[in-house]
């Protein structure tokens, strides 16, 4: 009789364990046994349906709501044509698994889906907070990634991807706060502070545009072609608590690193970094640097590893900015054969007044010495059109493209010829 009595309670008490599982509260769940290689998942079904149906969401039509926080939960969305409103709650992942690359510690992830809107969620802690690959016409919109989260967003071999008007805010991890992989995706009106890395880009037509970026290491492109980084602000990041293991202030403003050609480099305000403002390496060329303020740099451009046939004008080199950094790149352009830049330093002068200096500017050219134990003066090329007063260029407006609209390429394009139309205005002249 004991021993029935046992088995019963026994049978009992796994029942009422397997009903309370059933109505976990997902906004104030603290632990979860180890869910393994990822955390467990919410999903929203391709026929519509939430599973489980205890998640804090509700749903109306293709309009998905949070009503609570969920936690060290992952949602994966398996339905096209999905609105996901985060209702300003948030998707927190697991403090204890932040371990890096792919660990399955994740806020959203978008696979193969089209037309998908992510708004208004905060993102803590965790590995990523959204994961999208092989996806199309995808809005991330008006969303926070913070408090030691690793990423922010992870976009991998997908098309207009709209990523516009999100802060990330003390990413200090040395991972990127958004991760491109792709092509035709527009990054616009982000503000990122705090930072390592901002943003990194592989892929060709995209647009980074209006930013706010204070980092370490702003934006990096890599192996990446016919891109438009245009009117961002971009300052190195100071000295921080959070990051008192290193020397973490602004290293460079804009890399780009291994077989970038063809890019447009235009508008930016580059400002604050102990290195260089722009780099070119390894094999970079064909790249056009136009109309940018650089400011407050150790060295205002670094040309490294046969970076060749890149062109800069109408840029403003303020008189601390103008050292450039070059070592095994010959072949660049430092005016486009009408104007040049403004070199805050540039001592020359313009008898007959048509805004160009009537000698030409020989470039400070630096080179890194191992027997000297540092950097020694090296030719770096000269502007044969200096400018006497920073360029104008306000009248160049760049129009950035939405999700559905143009392909980047062709609005760089019509921009580049803007541009050269008003620079033409500029009355040629040859160089002495």
């Amino acid at each position: 009789m004991k021993t029935t009595t046992l088995k019963l309670s026994i049978i009992l008490t796994l029942l009422m364990l397997l009903a309370a599982a059933q109505f976990t509260d997902f906004s104030s769940a603290n632990f979860f046994p180890d869910p393994g290689p990822d955390l467990p998942r919410i999903y929203i079904k391709s026929n519509g349906d939430i599973e489980p149906s205890t998640a804090p969401i509700e749903r109306s039509g293709n309009l998905y709501k949070l009503t609570g926080n969920i936690v060290q939960y992952t949602i994966e969305i398996q339905r096209d044509n999905v609105v996901l409103d985060g209702a300003d709650y948030a998707i927190q992942g697991n403090a204890s698994r932040i371990k890096g690359y792919d660990d399955g510690n994740n806020g959203i992830i978008i696979v193969g889906r089209h037309n998908v809107n992510i708004t208004r969620l905060n993102f803590e802690l965790g590995d990523a907070g959204i994961r999208v690959s092989n996806s199309a016409n995808i809005k991330i919109i008006n969303n926070r990634f913070s408090n030691d989260i690793n990423r922010g967003i992870v976009v991998k071999d997908s098309s207009f991807v709209l990523i516009e008007s999100n802060v990330f805010a003390d990413i200090a991890h040395d991972l990127p706060s958004i991760s491109l992989n792709g092509s035709r995706n527009t990054i616009i009106n982000n503000v990122i502070t705090g930072s390592i890395r901002a943003i990194e880009i592989e892929g060709s037509s995209n647009v980074i545009s209006n930013n706010r970026i204070e980092s370490v290491l702003p934006i990096i492109l890599d192996k990446a072609h016919l891109n438009m980084i245009n009117r961002n602000i971009i300052t190195g990041s100071a000295p921080s608590q959070r990051m008192s293991d290193r020397n973490y202030t602004g290293n460079e403003g804009i890399a780009l690193f291994r077989q970038c050609s063809n890019n447009i480099i235009s508008l930016n305000n580059i400002t604050g970094f102990v290195n260089q403002a722009i780099r070119l390496a390894f094999d970079c060329s064909n790249n056009t640097i136009y109309g940018n303020y650089l400011g407050n740099n150790q060295f205002a451009i670094a040309l490294q590893e046969r970076a060749t046939n890149n062109k800069f004008y109408g840029n403003t080199f303020a008189a601390d900015s103008c050292n450039i950094s070059i070592h095994n790149s010959e072949g660049n352009f430092w005016d486009n054969g009408t104007i040049g830049n403004y070199w805050g330093n540039y001592k020359g002068v313009d008898r007959d007044g048509d805004g160009i200096g009537d000698t030409p500017y020989k470039l400070d050219g630096y080179m890194w010495d191992l027997k000297a134990g540092g950097f020694v003066s090296a030719h770096a090329g000269q502007d044969n059109y200096p400018l006497m007063a920073p360029h104008n260029v306000e009248h160049e407006a760049v129009v950035v493209p939405q999700n559905k609209s143009l392909p980047a390429i062709l609005i760089a394009f019509t921009v580049a010829l803007v541009a050269v139309a008003g620079l033409l205005i500029y009355r040629k002249k040859k160089p002495l």
